[in-house]
């Protein structure tokens, strides 16, 4: 882990961010140096709502639902790291509020404040660069994705994961000109 909690961490649970599809959200990252977009699945259409199921519905990128897309204004940094029920425990957060399948803010970050020391290294550091930073974590099935940006913003785009990607990659193509 690249931070190591202390007791001025809080978790907080972000209720009013769409959480992601329990099960397969089948998140997607797209990052440029100044850019970093995160999608992923929060419901998905069943084509045919009238039949019973004798076997689960398999999510692929060409599966239709609504996908929210994060949006995060001015990243300083992010990672994501594999998880699963066995090893949730493991994250050092766990025990402090975050739990399965959704999107959370940590007031007070660790990380964010060893962010903000380690800026101190560089010849001329500039004290105000990173104060701003939220840190924000989304829990999905199988990984944790966490972020240090100045604020977010989520929209949602309704189809596959794959219209999903190419609004991703218009909206970088927009904002990089």
């Amino acid at each position: 882990m690249l931070y190591t909690p202390d007791e001025r961490d809080t978790v907080i649970e972000e209720k009013e961010l769409a959480p992601p599809l329990s099960g397969a959200p089948l998140p997607t990252v797209f990052a440029t140096e100044h850019r970093l977009l995160v999608a992923y699945y929060v419901q998905l259409w069943d084509p045919e709502p009238t039949q019973r199921r004798r076997m689960p519905v398999l999510v692929s990128d060409s599966s239709l639902g609504t996908i929210a897309v994060a949006d995060f204004r001015r990243p300083a940094a992010f990672f994501s790291v594999p998880v699963s029920d066995e090893t949730f425990d493991a994250h050092p957060l766990a025990f402090r509020g975050l739990v399965g399948n959704g999107v959370f803010r940590v007031e007070n970050s660790s990380w964010i404040r060893r962010l903000i020391a380690a800026q101190y290294y560089h010849r001329k550091p500039y004290p105000g660069a990173l104060s701003d930073l939220k840190h924000y974590i989304f829990v999905f099935h199988d990984s944790i994705f966490e972020a240090a940006a100045i604020d977010l913003e989520i929209r949602t785009v309704e189809g596959s994961m794959r219209d999903a990607e190419n609004d991703m990659l218009e909206s970088l193509r927009k904002r990089s000109v």
